[in-house]
């Protein structure tokens, strides 16, 4: 594993609180590169000796949240996953319970609806071939299902976090295994 420089760690923290900040109060397109370096307190070839623009930085969110929702989601085998109700929206839950803050924000927001939807994307094709590995179904039926899964769950934490549907963590969770298993089921538990 890379060892990363302290000072590259003290400058990717400065952007990233920066990021936070600016997001709160700004449109995606109205955040600059110089509004973020100088919030950051950093100088802008530093921010350029790493990245090439606010949309390569941001794109470092989006995998970052990608990774560790695909890790959540395929922590354990994916037929022990699947076959146990629920177990993966406990685990997803308590992420986003602890990550409350800015990434429920990434996800949540109207305004920033770009960056989930590549999330959302990453996650499903990640899970897609987890699915396709343990179950032998077709890529499509492994990205429909996948897709499904992703979408349905991103949809209702929309809904839980925004308010738009005030129910349990239970309710929540019994909504989901509602939607997802009965759909998902007739995909992975059909005759090879």
């Amino acid at each position: 594993m890379a060892v990363v420089d302290r000072r590259v760690q003290k400058t990717n923290k400065a952007l990233r609180d920066a990021f936070r900040d600016l997001s709160r109060d700004n449109r995606y397109r109205d955040i600059t590169v110089k509004a973020l370096t100088e919030k950051a307190g950093i100088n802008r070839k530093t921010f350029y000796l790493h990245y090439d623009s606010i949309d390569d930085f941001v794109n470092t969110f989006v995998d970052e949240l990608s990774n560790q929702l695909l890790t959540i989601i395929t922590q354990r085998p994916v037929g022990e996953t699947m076959s146990i109700s629920g177990r993966i929206f406990d685990d997803v839950f308590d992420y986003f319970d602890r990550s409350r803050d800015f990434l429920t924000f990434l996800m949540m927001s109207d305004e920033y609806s770009f960056l989930s939807r590549q999330v959302e994307n990453n996650v499903a094709a990640g899970f897609a071939k987890a699915l396709r590995d343990w179950y032998h179904i077709s890529k499509l039926d492994a990205t429909i299902s996948s897709s499904f899964m992703i979408r349905n769950v991103t949809m209702l934490f929309r809904m839980y976090y925004r308010g738009q549907a005030k129910f349990t963590k239970e309710e929540f969770k019994n909504y989901l295994l509602r939607l997802d298993f009965s759909g998902v089921q007739s995909f992975i538990n059909k005759e090879q």
